[in-house]
């Protein structure tokens, strides 16, 4: 999720876990301890694939965090002060839960960092959702309101977690059950995909984006659990053969292959006598064009069928103005007409 949520989240359990022992500390120590983690995306600067290959990798490990969080609270107990149970549990809880938080959404998360480079995604929550922060933000103020070190700050404090964490299972609830209508639609309609996968949108829990798969065939659509009802599923063949293998063959084809996690999407065009193949990640998007992902990589290859270069990565423009986006996704998840 976006840092500022994190921090929250980390704050939240400073709260919950070590406000009464350290007070006000024990909330800013673990907003920031929330945010850490992703102090890896001053990475992006080193190339355009640094936060593809780099992003919630080893800095996102459990065990790294583990580890990170017994070395720095027992740092924080040496200079600031304090029992050290209560730097310890503040330092390992607010560590653990930003990677478990990342794990809620769908970019992908490596848990198992540096022991091993599997991707980790839920689908529930989209990685900015307005409603989940505000749970938590208000908690904490009302929690500073009563007095960071008192049992009723602590008491909020355990509320607003069992209420977010309550808020994350029903996004994973959204998700099933989209892709069970989903799945109903499609046979109903005498289609048989052997993959449904249903992912979040921005900003709220019910709008979701599907894409179903049967080997190189494709379908897109969107629907809202406010509003169930018939899918209008755009479909496409995704292009297949020697190009598209030689595209995916080369280090930026890998990386985005494992990047993307299986919804990797490829055409193949011709210019200038030469071949580009275009690798989209189909896990995001926008309605209207779907088979169009936010990003992806382009591999520009001779009639033979060689790279004539490394990969590039490209990112596709807005289909809309922001603010027309934002409406459609508003209307569309509420179903206004």
């Amino acid at each position: 999720m976006d840092p500022l949520t994190h921090g929250l989240l980390g704050a939240s359990l400073g709260q919950a876990l070590s406000g009464p022992a350290l007070g006000r500390r024990a909330l800013a120590w673990g907003a920031v301890l929330g945010m850490a983690p992703d102090v890896d995306i001053l990475l992006r600067a080193s190339d355009p694939f640094a936060e593809w290959r780099w992003h919630r990798g080893a800095t996102h490990g459990l065990a790294v965090e583990l580890l990170a969080g017994c070395l720095l609270g027992w740092v924080l107990a040496r200079r600031s002060g304090g029992a050290l149970r209560s730097w310890l549990a503040l330092a390992i809880a607010a560590l653990v839960s930003h990677p478990l938080l990342d794990w809620c959404t769908t970019y992908g998360t490596q848990l198992l960092a540096p022991f091993s480079s599997r991707r980790f995604a839920l689908d529930w929550v989209a990685i900015v959702d307005p409603a989940y922060s505000l749970i938590l933000a208000a908690g904490l103020v009302i929690g500073l309101r009563a007095g960071a070190t008192t049992p009723a700050a602590r008491r909020v404090g355990w509320a607003v977690l069992s209420l977010s964490s309550l808020y994350l299972v029903l996004g994973g609830f959204v998700n099933a059950r989209i892709e069970a209508i989903a799945r109903d639609d499609l046979r109903a309609k005498g289609l048989a995909f052997s993959r449904v996968s249903a992912y979040p949108t921005l900003l709220q829990l019910p709008f979701r984006r599907i894409v179903a798969r049967s080997g190189d065939e494709v379908r897109v659509g969107w629907l809202s659990l406010l509003r169930p009802g018939p899918i209008a599923w755009a479909g496409f063949t995704q292009a297949e053969g020697p190009p598209v293998e030689a595209a995916r063959a080369t280090p930026e084809g890998r990386l985005f292959e494992w990047f993307a996690m299986g919804e990797a999407a490829s055409r193949v065009e011709r210019h200038e006598g030469r071949l580009v193949v275009e690798l989209d990640d189909l896990r995001y998007g926008f309605p209207g064009t779907p088979r169009d992902g936010f990003w992806g990589v382009r591999v520009t290859l001779d009639e033979q069928g060689r790279p004539l270069g490394p990969g590039e990565r490209f990112e596709r423009p807005l289909p809309a103005p922001v603010s027309k986006i934002l409406y459609t996704l508003w209307r569309e998840t509420l179903g206004w007409s």
